[in-house]
């Protein structure tokens, strides 16, 4: 069963291994939000699907290691894992790139989001303007105050920039004097880690700016993405010119890239599909919006009833 990467804490606190339970839980719980965050990124089907991530716990320090052969843990979880996650990767491109590489891929990430946060002393609004592009513009290079380079991926940055901003203070949190955060990843020449200590970990603390992501609503929509939605036009707003669209169980506003709503009359309160671009800078410029909002370019009836009175 290969390990793909681990979170970790190490120093006397944990030589033998051990951690409150508050401590633990908080780190888990943080670790696998932020796993199915970037692998979503990677494709947004991981966002329709219930899985579980496989974790071992090892003692000497306290690390929780996440494991890629989930076929070979037993019992009932092997057997929803894999016929779940394999129905979604035969139906799509996903059947190309195997769940490791998903994982691995989604460890890098967040090495790099340590990475780029320990170099600039900032977990967000980093400075993109004055950088070096290399490896055919798929990396950047971001200074930092001392005129120094970090090369990241272009694509984690666009990740990072939609990342819900409780992530890494939940992995963050149980950091202490002598008790330090690394999060390993397994690499051809071996594990590699990034390390934050007690003097960093200020860095990943949440501001009262970010309170608002608490709820970070489809962190897989990102601004700027194509979407194809499906779902049901709940209302529709002639002054504002906006029709609201449920979709999992949450409305998201939606704006005509052009010309009127009524022309989407014949849809309300239909089951549709909605396709358009997404928007989650409506409010802000640096900080993304906790809800998208689709700039709408067509919307497709799944069935076609007599409506009255629609607006």
């Amino acid at each position: 069963m290969e390990e793909v990467g681990y979170l970790k804490y190490k120093g006397s606190l944990v030589e033998k291994g051990v951690i409150d339970a508050r401590s633990a839980g908080t780190a888990l719980v943080g670790l696998d939000e932020a796993i199915r965050f970037f692998n979503s990124r990677q494709s947004s089907e991981y966002a329709k699907i219930e899985y579980e991530i496989p974790v071992h716990i090892e003692e000497g320090s306290w690390v929780a290691i996440v494991l890629s052969g989930a076929a070979l843990v037993g019992g009932t979880f092997a057997l929803g894992y894999v016929k779940k996650a394999g129905e979604i990767m035969a139906e799509n491109d996903l059947k190309r790139i195997g769940l490791a590489d998903v994982f691995k891929k989604s460890f890098s990430a967040l090495s790099d989001l340590v990475k780029l946060a320990k170099h600039t002393g900032k977990s967000k609004d980093w400075d993109l303007e004055n950088i070096v592009w290399r490896n055919n513009n798929k990396e950047v290079g971001i200074y930092n105050n001392a005129g120094e380079l970090v090369f990241i991926e272009v694509e984690h940055i666009k990740w990072f920039k939609a990342m819900p901003a409780s992530l890494m203070p939940k992995m963050t949190d149980p950091i202490r004097e002598n008790r330090t955060l690394a999060i390993g990843i397994n690499t051809p020449d071996g594990f590699e880690e990034q390390e934050v200590n007690n003097s960093q970990k200020h860095i990943f603390s949440k501001t009262e700016e970010d309170e608002d992501f608490d709820e970070f609503i489809f962190p897989e929509i990102a601004h700027g993405d194509e979407v194809k939605l499906e779902g049901k036009l709940t209302r529709g707003n002639e002054q504002s010119n906006t029709v609201g669209f449920e979709y999992k169980g949450h409305i998201l506003n939606c704006i005509p890239e052009e010309g009127n709503i009524v022309r989407y009359k014949p849809a309300l309160f239909l089951r549709c599909i909605i396709e358009g671009s997404a928007i989650r800078h409506s409010k802000k410029r640096l900080n993304p919006d906790r809800k998208p909002t689709i700039i709408v370019r067509n919307i497709i009836p799944l069935a076609m009833e007599y409506q009255n009175g629609l607006f």
